[in-house]
């Protein structure tokens, strides 16, 4: 057996074991009522708190655990009726109001009334402020009205929030969550009200859903009124993306997650689907530390230059992903196009490292003071083939881009600490505050960007609650960050996931996530 062959190997026999059981209990002529759906997943979630994590491996399991206060529509991008059946802004968007809607409960039985929103709320906006905790930015607090009419209010405008409410990560957790320790909620320990509840969760294996006996409050866009349609849902994590396809065509999964671009057409017919999602918010980038070598604008600028976006698509990703044209996704309300601070440059990013005193080295690897251009790029194993095509881009101008993929866990640890020159992250949310996500210098602050007028123009978006002033703010933000070379875009990104023709209605929601209450498996 070849090395190249050896782990799909190994993965596809810890995933047949992993998978004995679940054959048993779907079969081919399983109904929905007693049906279970098995899902691959690229990685094991570590953490599946949606106050605590935004990744989207975990939020495809966790959404369907909580209920938010409003839902977004994926077409038009217009907020709508979940848990909250009214909600109101005020003129200067600094109070929300929501009137709940009457009878939802959480798993544990409490009533999901204002009492419990507020608890949820006062919990969440104790947290580092470097996921949802971010949407609660200025939070002064929640003002419990009656059992179901509440208001929340925040110390200036935040014109984000109410979208905010649609994501999991404001999903309204038990008020008994509250004094779980974060660690343990990681794992799973706390208490939502959504369709499904967490029946185990096996490191480095599995996580199992079973579907909540009595639910009946499902999103005003659900199709299904009442309980989720399966009973279970499996969501196993095999890391190879071969195996997750093989998976697939042998009937042992009926999700396979990011398929491989060389692998989608085959799954385009005989008895499989693909589901595709257009993802917005900020698109995949390098993510640029602007401490150590990159703190020099020119060589930032340099990187921006020296990736051909066309070439990458068309030579990696294939035609369902398309080049960056911006900060943001296309997809994402208020976007703006930007094509002509991202083109193709090679020469100008050459004459800017010479300009920065970086010169080509023997080798061809730009060298200063005696040291080598070298960038270390943390990235979460698993590695995706995009890497190693940017890195050979790069090399090309003289800059040796370093791989340094780890587990999820040490990624974490490592970003958190600042040790790297390049990494990855893009947001997904429809919404064009995922900028002061990432880019506000008040905030988490990962890539050490200085104080500057960007802070006014992401503070300006967050406050507008007229739309034209807002767009101008984000036009503003989004041509600093590229101005100022503050990231690189790569390219828009799209989930494409492999289906048989077994699932029926299986969609994704506004930021992507898995819709599971509206799924089932066809007898």
């Amino acid at each position: 057996m070849s090395p190249r062959r050896k782990p799909l190997a190994l993965a596809l026999l810890a995933l047949n074991g992993l998978l004995a059981a679940c054959a048993a209990e779907t079969g081919t002529n399983a109904s929905s009522a007693g049906a279970t759906l098995v899902v691959a997943i690229p990685a094991d979630p570590a953490c599946l708190d949606p106050q605590q994590t935004g990744q989207l491996v975990a939020l495809d399991i966790s959404r369907s655990l909580v209920d938010t206060l409003t839902d977004q529509d994926p077409g038009t991008g217009k907020i709508v009726p979940w848990l909250a059946s009214e909600f109101s802004a005020s003129d200067d968007a600094r109070r929300f109001t929501f009137t709940l809607r009457e009878g939802a409960t959480f798993s544990d039985g409490t009533p999901l009334d204002a009492e419990a929103v507020k608890a949820s709320f006062d919990r969440l906006a104790t947290l580092p402020a470097n996921g949802a905790a971010s949407y609660l930015r200025g939070y002064q607090g929640t003002t419990v009205v009656d059992a179901h009419r509440l208001h929340v209010d925040f110390d200036s405008p935040n014109a984000q929030f109410l979208q905010a409410t649609s994501g999991a990560g404001l999903g309204i957790l038990s008020p008994a969550t509250a004094g779980t320790p974060l660690a343990d909620r990681c794992r799973g320990r706390f208490v939502g009200s959504g369709p499904y509840v967490l029946d185990h969760y096996t490191s480095n294996q599995e996580v199992v859903l079973k579907r909540r006996a009595g639910y009946s409050w499902p999103s005003s866009l659900a199709t299904v009124r009442g309980e989720a349609s399966l009973a279970e849902v499996r969501f196993v994590f095999v890391p190879e993306a071969g195996a997750r396809t093989t998976a697939l065509r042998s009937g042992q999964v009926q999700v396979a997650e990011n398929v491989q671009p060389s692998d989608q057409d085959s799954f385009a017919k005989d008895g499989f689907h693909l589901l595709v999602t257009r993802v917005p918010g900020l698109v995949p980038p390098l993510s640029l530390n602007h401490a150590g070598v990159l703190a020099d604008q020119r060589v930032r600028q340099a990187l921006l230059l020296a990736v051909d976006r066309a070439d990458l698509v068309d030579t990696v990703l294939g035609p369902r992903f398309t080049p960056a044209t911006g900060v943001l996704a296309g997809t994402t309300p208020l976007y703006v196009d930007q094509s002509d601070k991202l083109r193709y440059d090679p020469v100008r990013a050459a004459e800017l490292l010479d300009e920065a005193g970086w010169r080509p080295g023997p080798d061809g690897i730009r060298v200063k003071d005696g040291k080598p251009l070298t960038l270390n790029w943390l990235i979460p194993a698993p590695m995706p083939p995009v890497d190693e095509y940017v890195q050979q881009q790069l090399r090309k101008v003289g800059v040796d881009v370093k791989l340094n993929a780890v587990p999820p866990t040490k990624y974490v640890e490592q970003q958190q600490a600042g040790k790297f020159d390049i990494t990855a992250v893009a947001v997904t949310r429809a919404d064009p505050d995922v900028l002061r996500n990432i880019f506000y210098s008040k905030g988490s602050n990962l890539w050490h960007l200085p104080p500057s007028k960007l802070d006014d123009y992401l503070e300006q978006q967050a406050a507008a609650t007229d739309e034209g002033k807002r767009r101008e703010a984000v036009v503003k933000a989004a041509e600093w960050i590229l101005d100022h070379a503050d990231t690189v875009p790569l390219y828009e990104n799209a989930l494409v996931h492999g289906v048989s023709d077994a699932v029926k209605d299986l969609e994704t929601d506004a930021s992507t996530r898995l819709d599971l209450h509206d799924a089932r498996l066809a007898p």
